[in-house]
């Protein structure tokens, strides 16, 4: 569950291997993605109030040094 008004916490170093090749995976930040809202038509007729609906998601991301793969994961929190 989120907790307003505090920052998400990264994931220990060493936190797992590559689910592909298994190399330690690093640690790049933790980014935000957005979720919801419209597209196509809908935001060309509705324009910002398609966005109504739109939410915001963190992500901590990790890359595999070996073969070069992203990794998403929930920050711990």
């Amino acid at each position: 569950m989120s907790n307003p008004g505090q920052e998400p916490q990264a994931q220990p170093a060493g936190y797992g291997g590559c689910l592909r090749c298994g190399t330690l995976v690093q640690p790049i930040g933790i980014e935000s993605f957005r979720v919801g809202g419209s597209s196509g038509g809908w935001k060309m007729l509705f324009g910002e109030l398609a966005e109504l609906g739109e939410g915001m998601i963190d992500f901590e991301i990790f890359a595999c040094p070996a073969c070069r793969k992203v990794e998403l994961r929930v920050p711990v929190r």
